[in-house]
């Protein structure tokens, strides 16, 4: 894990210390340093300058060269002559000025001198800033720390969770598009991250929701329309027959025909509708088995061929279906021909012409079926195998079924590891392929 912001404290909080320890060494330092010395060291050293000058002019010497003290000093007589310094201050031309501490000096019980000896008071303005101007830095390096740390945990910390607040009311309030701006590097950085990506998935969630309820919408209105329709043929039918409407025996078995008939399609839907909520939970049974494609799809053909000509159209099959061992359900291939076949059946007109071909590559077991029908518009064509899509003909009652087939049909399809594509030309005609795995 980036503990990019523990990282960042712990490295301030380390030079912040660092910064306030040797500041606070230094300042010992100086004020050790730099302080006066104590009355009694000054004594002390005063004493015993006294004691060695004493000794000096005692023995009738001369004072020069001066004793060396730790402390500036100077020499008088009795008269303020000077006799010896250390200070600068005091030379032959100078005025006396005894500063700091004066002692006399004795010597056979006689005054024969003074010793002056100057005190160390505090350091002048130009050596404090000399000496204060390290920890100054310090204290301004110090600052500027807490001033750039401040702003990262402004910037980094506080402003990105005032954001992910804002944001999160939005949320609340059912707006998902507000995205959050902050996008750097570190923990927070990877939280935001986190949280857009939460964002997005919600908002997906949201669209297919809103997907799904218009789906469901559709599906109650083709329900309605694809379950009604036949329902009213089948009473209107059977009411002529009870009231004597039709009372020849033709008339009687047109009307039992029309009634089958519509009780056919009304399965059919119905069974439709059970298939599409199979293929929309992944329950619908798939079993495979080791078969040949030849024999399989001649059979279907064949069917489709005959629902063909009872409508008036022309059934054409190029080439041989190829004789490859595949693993289907044979049961649910033959939903996928039926469907599609069933289409091109029911969108051309009499006097039409259906096409079928197979053929067989590497891997897969290729099938087309194309037709001679009333086509699809190009802006319809990427919804052909959505559920309960039926286009311009969807509006068209003598045209049944619920338009749930092609989407059945592709799910059959990828469930068999095979793909299923459309092309159409409006007014023209529609060719469906569909492939299977070999």
């Amino acid at each position: 894990m980036n503990n990019y912001i523990f990282r960042k404290t712990l490295h301030f909080a380390l030079t912040v210390g660092l910064l306030t320890a040797v500041s606070v060494l230094y300042m010992v330092w100086l004020i050790v340093g730099l302080l006066p010395q104590n009355e009694a060291q000054m004594r002390l050293e005063t004493h015993a300058l006294q004691n060695e000058l004493e000794r000096r002019l005692a023995a009738g010497q001369d004072i020069a060269p001066l004793p060396p003290s730790n402390l500036p000093y100077a020499v008088f007589d009795l008269r303020g002559r000077l006799l010896g310094s250390t200070m600068p201050q005091y030379k032959e031309d100078t005025d006396i000025r005894l500063l700091g501490r004066t002692v006399p000096l004795i010597v056979g019980g006689e005054q024969v001198g003074i010793l002056t000896a100057e005190v160390l008071d505090s350091p002048r303005w130009g050596r404090v800033l000399l000496y204060a101007a390290p920890p100054l830095f310090v204290f301004a390096v110090t600052i500027i720390l807490f001033i750039r740390h401040g702003r990262f945990v402004r910037g980094d910390i506080l402003r990105p969770l005032e954001e992910l607040h804002t944001v999160v009311d939005r949320m609340v309030g059912g707006d998902l598009s507000v995205p959050v701006s902050y996008d750097y590097e570190g923990e927070i950085g990877t939280f935001c991250h986190d949280f857009e990506k939460m964002r997005d998935e919600l908002r997906d969630a949201g669209e297919r929701e809103r997907i799904h309820k218009e789906k469901e919408r559709l599906l109650f209105a083709s329900l309605s329309h694809d379950l009604k329709t036949p329902l009213s043929s089948i009473s209107g039918y059977a009411e002529g027959i009870r009231y004597g409407v039709a009372k020849e025996r033709e008339d009687i078995e047109r009307y039992t025909d029309m009634i089958l008939k519509k009780a056919k399609e009304l399965t059919r839907s119905i069974e439709d509708i059970l298939t599409h909520v199979q293929t929309q939970m992944h329950e619908m049974s798939i079993r495979k088995e080791e078969l040949y494609s030849k024999p399989l799809f001649e059979k279907l053909f064949a069917e489709a061929a005959d629902a063909a000509a009872a409508k008036g159209i022309v059934w054409n099959q190029t080439g041989e279906v190829p004789n490859r061992l595949i693993s289907a359900d044979p049961a649910r291939i033959a939903q996928v021909v039926q469907n599609i076949a069933g289409n091109a059946v029911k969108y051309t007109a009499p006097g039409g012409c259906i096409t079928v071909s197979a053929e067989a590559d590497a891997g897969f077991i290729h099938v087309w079926i194309e037709d001679t029908g009333c086509g699809v518009k190009p802006e319809d064509l990427p919804f052909v195998f959505e559920p309960f899509f039926r286009g311009e003909k969807s509006r068209d009652p003598n045209v049944s079924g619920s338009g749930l087939g092609l989407s059945i049909a592709r799910y059959i399809v990828e469930q068999h590891g095979g793909t299923i594509t459309c092309e159409s030309v409006l007014g023209e005609g529609t060719r469906i392929s569909f492939s299977v795995l070999v």
